[in-house]
């Protein structure tokens, strides 16, 4: 066949082409072929394997699939100094008070292997998805390693937040309501904790440091306070102030004692002889007066470590010290309730919207759903194969 001929033929197919498109397709080899093959297919009962699977299918999802039960519930995160005592309606849903970077981080802790190994830590996750009363697909396989388990979990976890409100709501799936209904209660625990050390860590740590500063602020004033008392045991003092207080009052006395016996006597030796008994008296009254007014002026103001005023300067200077211990003391207490408050302040609490739910009924696995998904695939799936093996055809010919 030359090239004319040819070029002739292909000229004629797109005119026919142009003027009958449908007509085309039919009279082409391509369709007749197919169209051979199909009916070849469904004569020779190609078509029983499409049945075959799809009875496989129904009797898998009607008799042997494991049911799953899903229990859910809400949450949102709200700040301590956010959460009032009669919330109102907008406060419930979280609109102008969730912290919406919170939510996402425990978003992220909801589906991390922190999470899940305190769930299998605490209620045996695991050993629950690789029990034998699930069907051998749906269940964990009892070789699976750590990954595969997390993976598993997070297939079965689904976890949606609401944009607006900051609603985070936790659906989960396991062979038993009831134990589905634990896991997610569980679940609400570890989150509100982990928040809660998050975002709690650093006013912890100021209070600690407060406190600790408390306590060594007191043991400094019960030191102070030992030593004054200690000072007040040597001296035989409790207070030097009042005592040099009343010292100076009795020196005061003995003073003007002396002035007034000074007088007498002198008031005497006018008109009587020098060694007349009332002379004679009021001079011993004035030597007597003398000397204790100079013994109780030397107490008060010698050299001496034990005078009142070397006494009083060293208790002043210890009662200072054990002052500004106390004062310390005060603002340390101050200072620790402070942070104290702070730290209640920064403390975050997941007030749950919707409690965890025990399901009635198992969601999963959609049998109907499942069943109509894998008819169509499987028929498309056939339809492929018959149109692959036309074409094939074809191209020997």
């Amino acid at each position: 066949m030359n090239i004319n001929t040819i070029k002739d033929q292909v000229r004629r197919k797109l005119r026919k082409l142009k003027r009958d498109p449908k007509r085309f397709l039919i009279d082409s080899k391509g369709y007749k072929a197919a169209q051979f093959s199909w009916k070849k297919a469904i004569k020779l009962g190609s078509f029983l394997w499409v049945v075959c699977c799809f009875s496989v299918a129904i009797l898998y999802y009607g008799i042997i699939a494991s049911d799953r039960y899903v229990s859910e519930a809400s949450i949102i995160i709200k700040q301590a100094d956010q959460v009032k005592i009669l919330p109102d309606a907008l406060s419930m849903l979280g609109l102008g008070g969730s912290n919406h970077q919170d939510v996402l981080v425990i978003h992220t802790y909801l589906s991390s292997w922190d999470m899940l190994h305190q769930l299998d830590k605490a209620l045996g996750l695991k050993a629950h998805y690789q029990s034998e009363q699930a069907d051998w697909f749906s269940r964990l396989p009892s070789d699976a390693s750590n990954e595969a388990f997390l993976e598993y979990y997070r297939a079965h976890l689904e976890i949606k937040l609401d944009e607006l409100s900051g609603i985070l709501t936790i659906q989960l799936q396991a062979f038993e309501p009831e134990y589905a209904r634990k896991v997610v209660t569980l679940m609400l625990k570890e989150g509100e904790s982990f928040i809660n050390r998050l975002g709690h860590q650093v006013a912890l740590e100021q209070l600690n440091f407060v406190e600790s500063e408390v306590a060594r602020s007191h043991e400094r004033m019960q030191v102070e306070r030992d030593k004054m008392l200690a000072f007040q045991n040597r001296h035989k003092l409790v207070s030097p102030e009042a005592t040099s207080s009343a010292m100076q009052g009795v020196v005061a006395e003995l003073d003007a004692e002396l002035v007034r016996q000074s007088a007498e006597l002198k008031r005497l030796q006018i008109y009587m002889n020098p060694k007349a008994p009332d002379v004679v008296a009021a001079k011993d009254k004035v030597e007597a007066l003398t000397r204790q007014l100079a013994q109780e002026k030397q107490r008060l103001t010698s050299s001496d470590a034990q005078s009142l005023n070397e006494v009083n300067a060293e208790y002043q200077g210890v009662q200072v010290q054990t002052q500004l211990a106390a004062d310390v003391y005060k603002t340390g207490l101050v200072s620790m309730e402070q942070a104290r408050v702070e730290a209640y302040r920064k403390l975050k609490h997941l007030l749950v919207v919707g409690e965890p739910t025990a399901a009635q009924e198992a969601q999963y696995p959609r049998r109907l759903y499942n069943l109509a998904t894998i008819g169509v695939l499987l028929c498309l799936f056939y339809g492929l194969v018959v149109m692959g093996l036309a074409t094939l055809r074809e191209h020997q010919d």
